[in-house]
C-alpha cells in the first residue's frame, strides 16, 4: 500500500497509509531503523454499541498535508455512525514526538458515547523478537522497549483523562491474529505485559453531544532509555499537545515561505504539490546528511529489500533541487556525509545506511570474483555517483557563493574525486572504465555515465581554477575534452541514429547496446555535454521522442526500450522522472517560448492527474491504469517536479509572463 504521508523532523520519520494508520517509523536516523515496517498501528472507533476500523469500508476518507505545513491531515466520515473525524498529525520539529489531534464531530441530534482506539504494532529494530511491552499505572502510559529503544504510548481527551483501558498482547505469534481484534466488543483485557512478538491496544472514552465537537490527543515519544522517554512524555503534557502541534505548524509554513519564488504564476494545484514534493524532499534528509530514496517499506513484502537507503546519485539531485530552491542549510551535511564515506581511492560506493555503513547490494565484480576483467579494473560502483556529488558541490556553491565551505572541501573531497574520476578511465578509448549504469542494471561505459564524469570533471577545473590550483584546472579540463570526443567517437549508433544507452570493451572490441534510453538524451545537455544544436543531440532527441513514448492510454515517457522493471503488461511504464526530464529539456533550450510553455503546463497537469490523493509521486505508473507502482513516494520523482516547477517559473520570468515581472507582459 502507497504511504500517503509522511512527517518528519530529521531523526524521526514516521510513514501513514491512506487510512491513517501508522506503517513506518523510523529513529533514530531518517530511513534507520524503521520499528514498523509495514505494519499497522490501526485505529478503531465505537459509537455507543456499535464498533468500526477505520479501514472496514464504511469511512470515506480524505489525506494530505495542511496547506503550506507538514502537518498531516485527515477528514473521516461515517455516515451510518454519524460521525466525523478531523484528524492533525505532527512529528514534533523539536523533538521525537509523534503527535495526533482528532476532533470528534457527533452528526446526531443527542448525546453517544465514543471510544476512539489505538493499535501498535512494533518491530522494534526491525525485528519481532524480543520486544516487551507493559502498562505503567504511575505513568497511565504503555511502553514498548528493546535495548536502546524505547517508545511510550500516551494521550489524553480535552478534559485532561488519559487512557482508559488497555491490553498488550501478541500479534503474528503462534497463530494470533494481534490483539487488535480484542478491541472489537470495545472492552480491552488490560493484560499488562508481554514479551516476544508484542502489540498493544489503548482507548479513550468521549462524551459527545449533539452537533457537538469533543478532541482527543495521542501521542508515542521515541528514546534510547527509559528516562529520555519518559522525559518526553512529561515534555508533553507540560507544553500541552496542542501547543506543540501548533508551533510546528507555524515551523513548517515559515520553512515553506522563506523565499519568496513567483509561485503566484502557478495553479492552486501546482503549488500545493510544489510545497509538498519540498516538504517530501526535507522530510527524507536526515540531519546527519543522509537522504533516502523512499521511506515507503512495502517493496519489502515483495522483495528483499526497499528504499530506505542514501544512493549518492538520487541524493545528489535532491541537494541540488533544495540548494536552488533556497534550503542550503539542509544540504550541507549532506556533503559532509558523502566526504566521510568517500573510499581512499575517491569514489563512493553503491549505497549507504544513514549512518554511513555500507548498505547492501548487488553489484558484483566478474564472475571469478576478481575486480579485474579483459585487464580492465571493474569496480562494483556505479562512477556516476561519484561524478553526480562533485557536480551537485558546484551547484552549491553556484548558490550559496560559500567559498569557506569549498575551500573545505576541496583536498579530502573534490580532489579525491577528480583525480580517481581521471584515472577511472581506458587508455585507448579515453572513455570511462566499465561500472554499472545509472539504473544499476548492466556495467559497462553508459552514455549517461560519460556525460557525467565530464561534468563532474568540469565542475572540479571551475574549482581549481578558482583556487589558484591551475595545474588540476589544465588536467581536469584536458581529461573532459577527452571524454567528450571519445563518448561522440564511441557511443553513437549509426544503426539507431542515437547515443545508446551503453558500450562494452570486449576482446579488443568496443560493442554497443543497441538501445535508446531517455537517461542519455539527460545526460547530454544536464551535464553540458554535447549542445543541444549538435547534429548528433538532435538526432538522439529525435530517437527519444519516437522510440520512448508510452503507447498506453496514460502517456509519459519510459526509462529505455523493453525495461521490464515492475512491468505488468509488455508496455515499459512511464516514470515520473524520465517525462519531466523532457519538459527540462524544452525549458532549457534556447529559444523555446510560449508554444513549449503549454507543453509544459500540459505534463505538469499530467504529474498532479496521476499523483496520490494526498499529493505524494511513485517512481513508475502502469501504462494503461495510471496505477502507482513502485516505491510511493519516490524522493526523486518530487526533486524532478520541484526543479521544473522553479524552471517554469524562470522561463515565464524570462519572457515577461508573469504578474511579478517588472516589465509589462508581453503580448
Amino acid at each position: 500500500m502507497s504511504r500517503a504521508l509522511i512527517l518528519s523532523n530529521g531523526s524521526m520519520l514516521v510513514s501513514l497509509d491512506k487510512y491513517g494508520f501508522v506503517r513506518d517509523m523510523y529513529y533514530p536516523y531518517v530511513g534507520l531503523e524503521n520499528h514498523v515496517v509495514g505494519k499497522t498501528h490501526r485505529i478503531g472507533v465505537m459509537v455507543n454499541t456499535t464498533f468500526s476500523w477505520l479501514n472496514d469500508g464504511s469511512w470515506n476518507i480524505t489525506i494530505g498535508y495542511k496547506p503550506e505545513t507538514m502537518v498531516g491531515q485527515l477528514i473521516c466520515k461515517n455516515e451510518k455512525l454519524q460521525l466525523t473525524l478531523v484528524m492533525e498529525d505532527i512529528v514534533y520539529n523539536e523533538k521525537n514526538v509523534f503527535l495526533r489531534k482528532i476532533d470528534v464531530y457527533n452528526h446526531s441530534e443527542g448525546c453517544i458515547d465514543v471510544k476512539v482506539f489505538f493499535g501498535q504494532e512494533f518491530m522494534i529494530s526491525e525485528n519481532q523478537k524480543r520486544n516487551t511491552g507493559f502498562y505503567d499505572p504511575t505513568h497511565q502510559a504503555v511502553v514498548h522497549y528493546k535495548g536502546r529503544r524505547v517508545f511510550i504510548v500516551n494521550g489524553q481527551t480535552s478534559e485532561g483523562v488519559g487512557i482508559d483501558d488497555y491490553s498488550v498482547g501478541l500479534f503474528d505469534y503462534d497463530g494470533k491474529e494481534g490483539t487488535f481484534r480484542d478491541a472489537e466488543d470495545g472492552k480491552l483485557t488490560k493484560n499488562a505485559v508481554e514479551h516476544g512478538s508484542v502489540d498493544s491496544v489503548v482507548r479513550f472514552s468521549l462524551k459527545c453531544d449533539g452537533k457537538v465537537k469533543n478532541t482527543l490527543f495521542y501521542w508515542i515519544c521515541a528514546g534510547k532509555s527509559l528516562d529520555e522517554a519518559y522525559s518526553l512524555n512529561q515534555l508533553v503534557l507540560e507544553k500541552q499537545p496542542s501547543h506543540m502541534i501548533y508551533s510546528t505548524e507555524q515551523f513548517w509554513n515559515a520553512w515553506i515561505n522563506k523565499r519568496n519564488l513567483h509561485t503566484d504564476t502557478l495553479s492552486p494545484e501546482q503549488k500545493k504539490m510544489f510545497d509538498t514534493s519540498l516538504f517530501i524532499l526535507r522530510a527524507h534528509t536526515d540531519n546527519e546528511g543522509s537522504i533516502i530514496a523512499s521511506a515507503d517499506s512495502e517493496m519489502m513484502e515483495y522483495g528483499k529489500d526497499d528504499y530506505s537507503y542514501m544512493w549518492p546519485r538520487d541524493a545528489a539531485y535532491i541537494v541540488m533541487t533544495l540548494d536552488r530552491a533556497g534550503y542550503d542549510e539542509a544540504t550541507k551535511p549532506f556533503f559532509k556525509f558523502c566526504q566521510n564515506v568517500l573510499h581512499p581511492d575517491g569514489y563512493l560506493h553503491h549505497r549507504f545506511r544513514c549512518d554511513e555503513s555500507l548498505g547492501s547490494t548487488w553489484h558484483s565484480t566478474t564472475a571469478q570474483k576478481e575486480w579485474l576483467k579483459d585487464k580492465i579494473l571493474q569496480l562494483p560502483i556505479q562512477e556516476d555517483e561519484t561524478a553526480s556529488v562533485l557536480f551537485a558541490l558546484w551547484k552549491h556553491y553556484q548558490y550559496t557563493k560559500d567559498i569557506e565551505f569549498i575551500e573545505a572541501y576541496y583536498k579530502p573531497c573534490i580532489e579525491k574525486m577528480a583525480n580517481f574520476l581521471v584515472a577511472f578511465r581506458d587508455k585507448e578509448t579515453g572513455l570511462p572504465l566499465h561500472s554499472y549504469d545509472l539504473w544499476e542494471e548492466k556495467i559497462g561505459v553508459s552514455t549517461y555515465t560519460a556525460a557525467s564524469v565530464y561534468g563532474a570533471l568540469i565542475a572540479a577545473a571551475n574549482f581549481s581554477e578558482m583556487l589558484g590550483k591551475r595545474n588540476h584546472m589544465r588536467d581536469y579540463r584536458d581529461v573532459a575534452k577527452e571524454i567528450q570526443v571519445a563518448t561522440k567517437k564511441y557511443l553513437f549508433s549509426n544503426k539507431l541514429n542515437s547515443f545508446v544507452r551503453i558500450g562494452f570493451l570486449e576482446n579488443g572490441q568496443f560493442n554497443l547496446d543497441e538501445t535508446v534510453d531517455a537517461s542519455t538524451l539527460f545526460g547530454l545537455w544536464y551535464f553540458g555535454i554535447l549542445d543541444e544544436t549538435d547534429p548528433l543531440f538532435v538526432a538522439t532527441e529525435v530517437a527519444v521522442q519516437n522510440r520512448l513514448r508510452n503507447n498506453g492510454k496514460v502517456g509519459g515517457i519510459v526509462r529505455y526500450e523493453r525495461d521490464k522493471y515492475f512491468a505488468e503488461t509488455d508496455q515499459p511504464n512511464p516514470w515520473i522522472i524520465t517525462t519531466l526530464w523532457e519538459v527540462q529539456r524544452q525549458l532549457k533550450k534556447k529559444g523555446s517560448g510560449e508554444k513549449e510553455l503549454k507543453d509544459v503546463k500540459a505534463t505538469l497537469d499530467w504529474v498532479l492527474k496521476y499523483a496520490y490523493q494526498s499529493g505524494v509521486l511513485p517512481e513508475q505508473l502502469h501504462p494503461d491504469t495510471g496505477k502507482s507502482l513502485s516505491a510511493t513516494p519516490l524522493v526523486w520523482s518530487h526533486a524532478v517536479y520541484v526543479e521544473t516547477i522553479m524552471m517554469y517559473i524562470e522561463k515565464l520570468e524570462e519572457l515577461h509572463l508573469c504578474p511579478q515581472c517588472p516589465i509589462e507582459k508581453a503580448t
